[in-house]
């Protein structure tokens, strides 16, 4: 079984890309939603004053989430206690708050927002990706436009959330296992990293991304660090934050924080970050455990290489063709299936385990017969083997039946969950 741990664990790379820019997809499928779209706008406020605020009440939260996730996720490691936040404000509240999340102490928390492509506003004062994002995720994600707002600003709310729902992949989860480099890798409780690809620097962040919760019992046995993962416990976090800065009239940070919320539901409607081997049960699984064992390790390898490409090469072209739809100006049906609410009843209403139940499940039911249409797709298309330059792909016509098809109902469940979780998040 040591060889089904060792083929998994190769398998999941690379893992920060699940549908690229989220920015893009949240504006689409979030335009029309009344709560957003007939909101007033927001006054941008510095998150420190926020914390000074209403420190009892987050101090009284974050206690509160911690005995519920010590009690409710599978796996959870606790807080250990001496993160906790001081009963008293400290004078560095931005640190205390971050490490008492358990998120990476060192994102830059800039003030901007993102504009959809083509809306770049260049009267407006822009941040480079550096002053966005930690050194660890400048690549492949540095091709994003940030536009600088000012303290007091009025800013509207779908433009704050679209923006902060790319956020955690600006450096939220980055070094915070045990054996990652960084001050607080030893001090967060997290233990090893469970999986992820040390090629990538932002791999670390894997586990918080990527969930795999329904597999067989027997790829548990053999790979138990598969169990350890908490994109749910991330999206229940910042949920429970949202709602108190909304109740308490910080409307910018609740945006802010259901955005950061959003990202990892969104995240589970990819399912190469639902499931480890697309295409490959259970028997076939345990067969090129067998061939390897027995010195012909080529189809181990193979399904390792074959992972990885189609989930790099997938994102590039899905990218890349909505960028071009969104520049042509013109109505196309991958817009549509962002926005189209018609299948959202369909859904049961949120949560805290609907990223589990729901959305990831979904995902692991599609995921083969995606991962079949992206292999017919790339026996016509020329691989490329960079993010930036695979995302100009020049001569691509994006014709390609059936995989289309299957992007466009993904699509759609990355839309119809993002307005169920911003919808819960909203609700009074």
């Amino acid at each position: 079984m040591k060889l089904i741990s060792l083929l998994l664990l190769c398998a999941m790379a690379p893992t920060a890309w699940g549908w690229s820019n989220h920015t893009v997809g949240s504006y689409l499928a979030l335009q029309d939603l009344p709560a957003l779209r007939d909101a007033s706008p927001v006054e941008v406020e510095p998150l420190e004053q926020f914390l000074s605020q209403q420190y009892p009440a987050i101090v009284a939260l974050l206690d509160e989430q911690e005995r519920f996730a010590r009690e409710h996720f599978k796996q959870y490691p606790p807080r250990p206690d001496n993160l906790r936040l001081p009963a008293a404000p400290s004078d560095n509240l931005r640190h205390d708050f971050l490490t008492a999340l358990r998120i990476n102490p060192l994102i830059h928390l800039a003030m901007v927002i993102q504009p959809l492509p083509g809306k770049d506003l260049p009267e407006r004062e822009h941040l480079q990706a550096d002053q966005v994002m930690v050194e660890q995720t400048l690549s492949p994600w540095n091709r994003q436009r940030f536009i600088r707002v000012a303290d007091h600003e009025k800013v509207a709310p779908l433009a704050v959330l679209a923006s902060a729902a790319d956020e955690p992949d600006y450096g939220h989860d980055i070094n915070l296992f045990s054996d990652n480099p960084g001050e607080v890798a030893a001090l967060y409780g997290f233990g090893p990293q469970p999986f992820g690809d040390a090629r990538f620097q932002y791999s670390s962040q894997a586990p918080f991304h990527m969930g795999f919760f329904h597999e067989s019992p027997v790829v548990y046995a053999a790979a138990g660090f598969l169990e350890r993962s908490w994109p749910d416990w991330r999206a229940y976090q910042y949920m429970g934050l949202a709602r108190l800065a909304f109740a308490t009239g910080h409307s910018y940070w609740g945006y802010r924080f259901l955005g950061w919320g959003l990202h990892h539901v969104q995240d589970l409607t990819q399912p190469y970050h639902a499931k480890p081997l697309p295409g490959v049960e259970l028997p076939s699984l345990l067969l090129l455990e067998g061939k390897a064992l027995a010195g012909f390790a080529e189809d181990k390898q193979a399904s390792i290489e074959r992972v990885a490409t189609r989930h790099m090469e997938v994102e590039k072209y899905q990218s890349t063709w909505l960028r071009r739809v969104l520049r042509a100006g013109q109505p196309h049906p991958m817009l549509d299936a962002y926005a189209n609410p018609a299948g959202d009843a369909h859904y049961p209403p949120y949560s805290v385990d609907y990223l589990r139940e729901v959305v990831s499940a979904e995902s692991v039911d599609d995921s083969a017969a995606f991962d079949e249409a992206i292999g017919q797709w790339l026996e016509t298309a020329p691989v490329t083997s960079d993010f930036s330059a695979g995302n100009q792909l020049q001569q691509e016509n994006f014709d390609h039946p059936e995989l289309n098809r299957q992007l466009l109902k993904l699509l759609g469940h990355f839309g119809a969950h993002s307005r169920i979780y911003v919808s819960a998040g909203l609700a009074p």
